[in-house]
């Protein structure tokens, strides 16, 4: 059996490729013969940026900006090469 996990984010505590190899695992348990594909998802929000550098690769950069409440926080992008 062929078997695709794609599940967003747990917000704060798993990103979407912990919690699909999460499943992979328990899947995997109950039946060792299944080929297992884990795909990253996100809705557009936490996660978004992660999930298309999983799905996609390229470089992740982090940059120091200003929040919308005028304090310092790390933002993260991603670049993908040759697309």
């Amino acid at each position: 059996m062929n078997v695709v996990i794609a599940i967003d984010s747990f917000k704060g505590s798993l990103s979407s490729i912990e919690a699909g190899n999460a499943v992979k695992d328990a899947v995997l348990k109950a039946d060792k013969n299944c080929k297992v594909t884990v795909r990253p998802l996100a809705d557009g929000g936490e996660g978004t940026v992660e999930a298309l550098f999983e799905g996609l690769g390229g470089e992740m950069e982090e940059v120091v900006v200003t929040g919308p409440f005028g304090d310092k926080v790390t933002a993260k992008y991603c670049i993908l090469n040759d697309k």
